[in-house]
């Protein structure tokens, strides 16, 4: 696969392998991808978190564990809480 890599990151590929931290522009470009995975695989999870706080958060209003916050002393005593 051939891939044409944009003029405004060529220097950076470039710069990366003479300064030393890679051997060849290919690997600059391979640790780029798998950085680009890692990323990707972190937002999954964090996705799947937040998707979860949320099925919590709806049980329990359901269920009528909640606290009501009317005035913002009340919400910033809350946060400080925690």
């Amino acid at each position: 696969m051939e891939v044409a890599i944009p003029k405004s990151l060529e220097a950076l590929v470039r710069r990366k392998v003479e300064e030393g931290h890679y051997a060849t522009e290919v690997e600059v470009v391979a640790d780029a991808l798998r950085l680009m995975q890692v990323r990707d695989e972190v937002g999954a999870v964090k996705r799947e978190r937040l998707r979860d706080a949320l099925a919590r958060g709806y049980e329990d209003i359901a269920a009528g564990r909640v606290v009501d916050l009317e005035t913002d002393d009340q919400i910033d005593a809350f946060f400080a809480s925690l």
